[in-house]
């Protein structure tokens, strides 16, 4: 997505966020100018003045006036228009720009935006590999539908700056130093600490400065603060009111039980159930791997020597029912779809956390050997006989052989159970072997798979993720797949070599990610067509593919 040289000599005469380019800009904008408006009178006089029959020479034409004034221009501003694009190629190839934090997807007026912190660095000099610059923090919104920025907003040289949340009318976000209030519709600021303190008594001096110490609480639409008192405070984004929370406790947002806290895992799912609740499972597999879960053979020791196996990134997306009844071999394994993706597996859901719902696609461990099928039991040893204090020898002899004979049965069921716990137990480990095996497939524990609704079928649409080549740096190629109908709807090239976080506005799914350079793009895929747009805040250019 690195713009061609053309592409660059064009952005060089826009302005951007750099201050010293901006300032050359303007002058050779003003030179430019003033050399216009010269030949412009210039041309008008040489039309405008009559001919005195005196003059000897030649008439003045106003094209070869024209010619003599382009020729006058371009050599005195060659100089300072070549050393402006060489300056700003050279350290434009040294900017950065950087994500710092997810996304919020919303829609304002009936358009889909997607909001993003972008750190960046801008280059102001480079000498002996060393380069200088300056680090700026904005917040974009960007219009999901044509990648253009609906608004952005400088926020300073924040450290570390993080989204924290939305209302329908504000978003709240942490600067890297204070909490800041911003207005959806354009961007501009409705409060900062300084100005919640003032207005709220109960916050004045107790907002601290550490991301930490703030989450963002979607049930009630409010930020809350661990304040440097160590209590808890609530501020509402839409009214820029402050107070003491009471009734909750720290680690219903701060600590272990704070599920905010934890990042969501994002990536691909190799494992699924049916969602039908029939024992069946969705999963992507090698040629040699599903000929291992066919057969059985996949948890064996020696599965993963394959040479095959481990390198291959070809998968099919196969339907089967896998360990059912603690049976290995998965007989009625085939393919879901005739489709071969590079390191594929279902895209997750940024949202849903499969630990805490009930979704009926999440992959959960299977369930032990021991419920699928029961331990033998040992054989209990034999009640001793009650032997009279006297009894003859025959009577003797009866009880010593009905002894022997409890005995003999005993260690006659005992030498069975022996045999089944022993077969048992290998059956047990093959069982587990398997099933840790098939989990691997997975991936991603307790992920949730990403899907939408189709509005013309009624099916529910998963996308795959997977890569568009075999090489060190793929792209990531989104695919929408209904199962339902077993086909492929569309495929759409991100552009993108890594992901970090994504989220969705109505029919749109904004990604986030990096090229091989490590500079950020906000990435929509349209999931009505996979139409892909998308925005360069390195460059501050629209994407459109």
């Amino acid at each position: 997505m690195e713009p061609t040289l053309g592409e660059k000599i064009l952005l060089a005469f826009q302005y951007n966020d750099s201050v010293w380019h901006n300032v050359f800009l303007t002058i050779i904008y003003a030179l430019a100018g003033l050399f216009a408006l010269l030949m412009l009178n210039a041309l008008i006089r040489s039309i405008a003045r009559p001919r005195d029959i005196r003059d000897a020479g030649p008439a003045h034409k106003p094209g070869r006036v024209f010619a003599a004034w382009i020729g006058s221009a371009f050599g005195l501003l060659a100089f300072p228009v070549g050393l402006f694009l060489v300056l700003t190629i050279a350290l434009g190839s040294s900017d950065s720009a950087r994500i710092a934090s997810g996304t919020l997807a919303y829609e304002q007026n009936g358009v889909p935006a997607s909001v993003v912190i972008v750190d960046k660095f801008i280059a102001n000099s480079s000498e002996r590999g060393i380069t200088s610059g300056t680090s700026k923090a904005y917040v974009y919104s960007i219009d999901a539908d044509t990648g253009a920025p609906l608004w952005k907003t400088n926020i300073g040289r924040a450290y570390a700056p993080t989204l924290l949340g939305q209302t329908d009318g504000r978003i709240a976000a942490f600067d890297g130093k204070h909490l800041v209030v911003l207005n959806k519709s354009d961007g501009s600021e409705a409060a900062d600490a300084k100005k919640l303190q003032a207005s709220n008594p109960e916050l004045q001096g107790k907002l601290p400065e550490e991301a930490a110490r703030y989450r963002w609480d979607a049930k009630n639409g409010r930020v809350v603060v661990q304040g440097l008192d160590g209590q808890l405070y609530g501020i509402d984004p839409n009214t820029l009111k402050g107070s003491l929370l009471t009734g909750v406790k720290l680690t219903d947002y701060f600590g272990s039980g704070d599920a905010s806290a934890e990042p969501r895992a994002l990536g691909r799912i190799g494992l699924i159930r049916s969602g039908a609740d029939d024992g069946r499972y969705r999963l992507f597999l090698t040629e040699d791997e599903a000929a291992r879960v066919k057969d059985g053979t996949i948890g064996a020791e020696d599965a993963s020597a394959a040479s095959g196996a481990a390198a291959d990134p070809r998968k099919k997306l196969y339907g089967a029912s896998l360990l059912k009844g603690g049976k290995l071999a998965a007989d009625d394994l085939k393919p879901v779809l005739d489709d071969v993706f590079l390191n594929g597996g279902f895209l997750s859901d940024p949202d849903l956390d499969g630990s805490t719902s009930s979704d009926p696609y999440v992959m959960s461990e299977f369930p032990d050997f021991a419920k699928v099928e029961k331990e033998p039991k040992m054989p209990d040893l034999p009640e001793s006989l009650d032997w009279p204090s006297r009894m003859t020898v025959a009577e003797y002899e009866r009880y010593s052989a009905e002894e022997d004979r409890r005995m003999d049965a005993y260690y006659a069921a005992r030498d069975k159970y022996d045999q089944e716990i022993e077969a048992y137990r290998e059956r047990d480990t093959k069982y587990g072997d398997t099933a840790r095996a098939l989990e691997r497939f997975g991936g991603l524990p307790d992920a949730t798979p990403f899907r939408f609704t189709d509005g013309g079928s009624g099916h529910e649409i998963f996308l795959i993720a997977h890569d568009s080549v075999v090489s060190n740096s793929p792209s990531l190629l989104l695919s929408a797949v209904d199962l339902q109908a077993g086909k492929v709807l569309w495929t759409a090239d991100t552009r993108l070599q890594s992901l970090s976080s994504y989220d969705r506005a109505g029919d749109k799914l904004s990604l986030v990610g990096s090229d091989s350079s490590g500079n950020s793009y906000l990435m929509t895929v349209s999931l009505k067509d996979g139409a892909v747009a998308g925005y360069d805040f390195r460059y501050d250019r629209s994407l459109k593919f």
